[in-house]
């Protein structure tokens, strides 16, 4: 059921941050599990009496009681009635971490979704938060400990919406990324601490109200007195594309999302096709990496009729079979196209084939799951997967491929993409869309696109080619000439040479 112990010292701060809490006071814990919260509570001299507790597994109930803690078996998430809105001054917890995937979640789809069905909560974390901060009352506080995805994954733009227009967001401080690594839970953490203030007539106290950002602290010994701070009115989360609860942005940043056009007006993603039987219906071109992968693995087998397929080249000549982009990863500028896809009559039958995506034209890869923003060149002829590879057009003529397969990769970008928009392995086509985008002068996209060029063709002939020194060209331009458009500060090209650029330490 997602059960996670947070540790004493988390526990310790997030009471901390919830500031006085009086004798008159209720405070629940919707997910107590053994009762961590409720043991710090306590210890901190808060009343027995005052606290709440639920779960939907019986076996803490013994535990709790024998705290002399009000102690209900009961599914937090389904169980909510008029009667339980507005009902708590603080609530507190670390509510599981289960996905759509869960059997709890599969389970309970239908109910689940005609409660948060409106705001896209799908991992029970998400939900949780919108429960809780329905069920207390106007200037009551939530102190939780989550999964940072919400921050800004786009299938939470709703959550975070919802979150902006209900709350006072008092502070988000990224917990350190081995916090739970010994109960083998590999997700980064993050508290967030929320006062309720909801309705239109709160809209401008919530938009002047001064949140507590803080970046990734490294560990717990680090709560009280962390390195950096950041102190952000609320408004701006409003600036950022999809609400994005950002924890380090430079203004001039924010300022360059805000006033500069975006991407999509130049580069327009497409969802590709399925195939529904890839085995089936995609094959190893001869010669190529993948092919003596499928080679290896037809050796092992015993059933010729389920080997592997593989084609030569010159079968992609006859219209029977067409290139194919699958695959997703850090390849920059060029890889050789692998896959191959049937082509006959029949196999077309059951494709499930996009009318709207351009198949075939020339155009730009970006792979879609990846740790850095990877785009690559897409030959003429070409259809493309839903997943893991992304089919992108050059909407504008002025703007040609090589430029933007520079602007892409290069390191500015990356941060724009992978530090901003979305942290995680996933890039969607909407995250791409909305980065922003300045028109180049000639002399920068002749420089840009040149050594684009050098790399291409040198990719060509040696697909281990070392661009690091066209790369360092690349990033050096482009964050020049964006520096020179909005002043961007100084720091961050020391920030993109450590952790966004490919020659990076």
């Amino acid at each position: 059921m997602g059960v996670v112990i947070t540790p004493l010292q988390t526990v310790e701060y997030i009471i901390s941050r919830l500031g006085e809490i009086k004798e008159d006071q209720k405070i629940l814990d919707p997910c107590v599990g053994p009762g961590i919260f409720v043991k710090k509570l306590l210890e901190s001299g808060i009343s027995k009496n005052q606290i709440i507790t639920y779960d939907i597994n019986s076996q803490f109930e013994r535990v709790i009681k024998q705290l002399g803690v009000y102690f209900k078996e009961q599914d937090t998430l389904l169980a909510l009635y008029p009667d339980s809105y507005n009902e708590f001054d603080f609530i507190v917890g670390n509510p599981p971490y289960l996905n759509k995937a869960s059997t709890y979640v599969r389970t309970k789809k239908a109910k689940l979704r005609k409660i948060y069905g409106k705001i896209n909560a799908h991992e029970t974390y998400a939900m949780f938060i919108v429960n809780s901060i329905w069920r207390l009352k106007e200037g009551g506080k939530l102190g939780f400990i989550t999964s940072d995805s919400f921050l800004t994954l786009s299938t939470h733009k709703k959550l975070r919406k919802f979150i902006l227009n209900s709350c006072k967001i008092n502070e988000i401080l990224l917990a350190p990324k081995n916090l739970f690594s010994n109960q083998k839970v590999s997700t980064s953490p993050v508290i967030i601490i929320l006062t309720k203030c909801s309705g239109l007539k709160n809209k401008k106290i919530r938009e002047k109200n001064i949140m507590r950002i803080i970046p990734r602290i490294n560990d717990e010994d680090e709560y009280q007195s962390p390195s950096h701070v950041n102190k952000i009115k609320q408004i701006r989360y409003y600036s950022l594309p999809f609400n994005i609860f950002y924890a380090d942005v430079d203004e001039k940043v924010i300022e360059l999302f805000e006033k500069a056009p975006k991407l999509e007006k130049y580069l327009m993603g497409f969802i590709g096709m399925h195939t529904h039987n890839n085995k089936k219906f995609i094959a190893a071109i001869d010669d190529t990496e993948l092919a003596e992968v499928f080679n290896k693995r037809n050796m092992k087998m015993h059933d010729s009729k389920n080997n592997f397929k593989i084609i030569k080249r010159s079968d992609l000549e006859n219209n029977k079979w067409k290139p194919y982009l699958k695959r997703g990863g850090a390849d920059q500028y060029y890889r050789p196209i692998m896959e191959a896809l049937d082509w006959s009559e029949e196999s077309r039958k059951i494709y499930d084939i996009p009318k709207n995506a351009p198949f075939e034209q020339e155009g730009i890869v970006i792979s879609g799951i990846s740790s850095r923003l990877a785009a690559r060149y897409m030959p003429r002829g070409c259809y493309w997967d839903s997943n893991k590879a992304i089919g992108f057009i050059i909407k504008n003529k002025l703007i040609s491929i090589e430029y933007m397969l520079g602007l892409l990769n290069s390191s500015l970008y990356n941060y724009l993409a992978k530090g901003i928009i979305n942290n995680t392995s996933s890039i969607q086509i909407s995250g791409i869309h909305a980065i922003p985008f300045i028109e180049p002068p000639k002399e920068i996209k002749k420089k840009v696109e040149n050594l684009v060029d050098n790399i291409i063709k040198s990719k060509e002939k040696n697909l281990e080619y070392d661009y690091t020194k066209e790369q360092k060209a690349i990033d050096n331009t482009i964050f020049e000439f964006y520096t020179n458009e909005f002043n961007l500060p100084n720091n961050l090209k020391k920030e993109l040479d450590d952790k966004y650029s490919i020659y990076r330490n």
